[in-house]
């Protein structure tokens, strides 16, 4: 089988799945694992997909994601191959998700043996969820922000937010929001406002690094925690799911611990 990926976190998964010397083509920015990748043609962008590359690679398969991926891109795909467009909203989803790709690829056994270890970490969280009691003390307010000038956050039915819902995680701005926008734009008042007890900063899609930290240090108060975190533990689903989970805990503790 030919595959093409162009989306990262599918990308990482299909290698997980020991797919690896199936692929064709990945996105520049499909980064993980780097060394199975090291020799992978790179294809465009997710947003920018050379398509008359990804014609010539003659792919059996291509693997796209809804939000990383342009509808207009996808739909020029499908008139020439098999295309599978997947969108996690939940973490809840990814076992499925995963047995899917295995069963596309022919890569069933793999798939159930990672799904099997998605379902355990999560029922652990649920098990700490539990023992938190909902609303508990140990559940944290946050913001998560995904962008500068202007300002984005993540909305309640982002994978982003869900992740961080099973680690007891509650969105600060989900009041103002609702269920309206997945990135929605607030203002710097808006987000000191909110009271966080923790601000989330990632290094994609944007990359925040000390001096934005030190800049929402100066603004908050001295109980909400600023976390420069991997954004790619955050908003990649898949196999790295289990990172996320075991991220977000870590932030859920680092909270509790205040």
């Amino acid at each position: 089988m030919r595959i093409v990926s162009l989306c990262p976190s599918i990308t990482e998964s299909l290698v997980a799945l020991g797919l690896a010397d199936a692929l064709v083509g990945v996105t520049r920015y499909c980064i993980h694992p780097r060394e199975a990748l090291a020799g992978v043609p790179r294809l465009g962008g997710t947003k920018s997909p050379d398509l008359a590359a990804i014609r010539a690679a003659k792919p059996d398969l291509v693997f796209c994601n809804a939000e990383e991926n342009r509808n207009e891109d996808v739909e020029a795909l499908k008139r020439d191959f098999a295309v599978d467009v997947s969108h996690p909203r939940t973490v809840a989803e990814i076992p499925g998700l995963l047995r899917h790709f295995g069963q596309l690829t022919g890569t069933g056994e793999k798939a159930e043996e990672i799904s099997s270890k998605v379902e355990e970490a999560l029922r652990r969280a649920g098990d700490a969820d539990a023992r938190r009691g909902g609303a508990s003390p140990a559940s944290f307010r946050f913001v998560y922000l995904i962008w500068k000038d202007p300002w984005m956050t993540v909305g309640p039915r982002t994978y982003v937010a869900d992740l961080l819902r099973h680690a007891g995680g509650v969105l600060s701005l989900e009041e103002k929001y609702g269920e309206g926008r997945d990135y929605p734009v607030a203002t710097e008042d808006e987000i000191v406002s909110a009271h966080p007890d923790i601000l989330i900063l990632p290094d994609e899609p944007y990359r925040f690094g000390e001096r934005d930290a030190a800049f929402w240090r100066e603004r908050l108060p001295g109980s909400t925690r600023v976390a420069l975190v991997s954004g790619d533990d955050f908003c990649w689903h898949g196999v790295r799911t289990l990172r996320g989970l075991d991220a977000a805990a870590a932030l859920g503790w680092a909270c509790a611990s205040r």
